[in-house]
């Protein structure tokens, strides 16, 4: 009981999070498999359209308040929509329950998931915060100038932002954040406003898709409608409040956030679970 309602305020939680940076629907993850304790298929799709409606409720204040670079969105969100769909129609079902072991400890598909998850947004993270790679400042050469090397390089890296998150159900804002602010040099709040409208269109392609097709006739859809309404209310407690920080400080908090995350999947896989 205890950790159901703790698996129902980790969906408002996302929500907030999500309405704050633009990204952070990985967090549900970790709720439904430990707290909700769902199949890994089931956790992965529900996920997916979870963070998909939090998102598209997300995007519409951002709508009025003109913080989405419609061209971005666009060269960005079909790959990665592609990348999702592919997943979640076909990949996530072709990878075996089990891949290999290493003396007693097999290393499963749930394993494999979490630990690429964990390390996708720790590197995310840092680099956001500047650990790796350049210091964390955005330029925007290949912004200003529209050129073909920048929609070209959307392309590729969308269609990478789809194949990988799809694997967890995430939106893969952990990824677009950084690609966003640090390589394109997009201001923070137009960052969250793209992000979230690419998080929501790559999520009901691939749910309707791919999920729906898959496992529709299985799926728990009051559970679906009664976690929406949570994860909706924090996204909109999450949009009000972004209001109240400048880009830089909403940055590095969302940074944190991520590496905090990935610490705890690590954590806990490694020394509860093996």
């Amino acid at each position: 009981m205890i950790e159901t309602i703790l698996g129902y305020f980790m969906g408002m939680l996302v929500g907030i999070v999500m309405g704050m940076f633009g990204g952070g629907g990985s967090l549900l993850l970790p709720a439904m498999l430990y707290l909700l304790h769902f199949d890994l298929k089931f956790a992965t799709a529900y996920t997916t359209i979870l963070v998909g409606i939090t998102a598209l409720v997300g995007v519409v204040p951002r709508v009025r308040q003109k913080v989405i670079d419609f061209p971005t969105l666009v060269a960005l969100g079909i790959p990665v929509a592609a990348g999702n769909l592919l997943v979640r129609l076909w990949l996530f079902d072709a990878v075996p329950d089990e891949l290999f072991s290493i003396g007693a400890l097999v290393v499963t598909k749930k394993i494999f998931v979490l630990f690429i998850f964990a390390t996708l947004i720790f590197l995310s993270s840092a680099t956001l915060l500047g650990f790796i790679g350049k210091p964390a400042k955005p330029t925007t050469d290949l912004k200003a100038k529209k050129s073909f090397a920048y929609y070209a390089s959307l392309a590729v890296g969308g269609l990478l932002i789809g194949v990988v998150p799809g694997f967890t159900g995430a939106g893969g804002g952990v990824l677009i954040v950084p690609l966003l602010v640090i390589f394109f040099g997009l201001p923070m709040r137009t960052v969250i406003g793209t992000s979230l409208s690419i998080v929501a269109f790559k999520s009901f392609v691939g749910f309707f898709g791919g999920d729906l097709i898959r496992i529709g006739s299985e799926m728990d859809y009051l559970f679906l409608v009664q976690f929406s309404i949570l994860m909706i209310t924090g996204v909109m407690i999450g949009s009000w409040w972004s209001q109240k920080f400048d880009g830089e400080r909403l940055k590095r908090i969302f940074a944190w956030f991520l590496l905090a995350l990935a610490a705890f999947i690590i954590i806990y896989e490694c020394f509860f679970k093996i």
